[in-house]
């Protein structure tokens, strides 16, 4: 179980919020490592409480369409019809870190990279989340 956090509503971190940069260089980051920039990320929900940060987004091309996959694994799982466009990342603060508008301050838990199931169903016990932060 999760440790009660000062919020149990999720907050979304607006555009304007200067943490929302920081955090969303931290949650990309598996994205630029396996891309590089051919692959963006379409924020659908980008929640917070306490600590812990909650990503879920559409993988997108640089151009705006359908993400290029080609030369990585997930080129052969697209077209083995294993692979959708979702993007989720799961982020913490870490207690020791400096500023939250530092994306070395976010710490990643888990990702996941075109998973064709709710991959994140089992993040909050498997990472002691708070399970408000997921909408479940």
């Amino acid at each position: 179980m999760h440790t009660p956090s000062a919020h149990s509503v999720p907050q979304p971190l607006d555009p304007e919020d200067p943490v929302r940069e920081a955090v969303h260089r931290a949650a990309t980051a598996p994205l630029r490592e396996v891309f590089g920039d051919r692959v963006q990320v379409e924020v659908e929900h980008l929640n917070r409480i306490g600590p812990w940060i909650f990503l879920q987004g559409r993988m997108r091309g640089a151009d705006g369409g359908r993400p290029n996959y080609a030369g990585t694994v997930y080129e052969s799982r697209r077209a083995d019809g294993v692979m959708s466009d979702a993007y989720a990342v799961l982020l913490r603060k870490a207690d020791d870190a400096g500023a939250e508008n530092d994306a070395r301050s976010w710490r990643l838990s888990d990702h996941a990279i075109g998973p064709t199931d709710v991959a994140w169903l089992t993040w909050p016990d498997k990472h002691a989340a708070p399970r408000a932060l997921f909408g479940f």
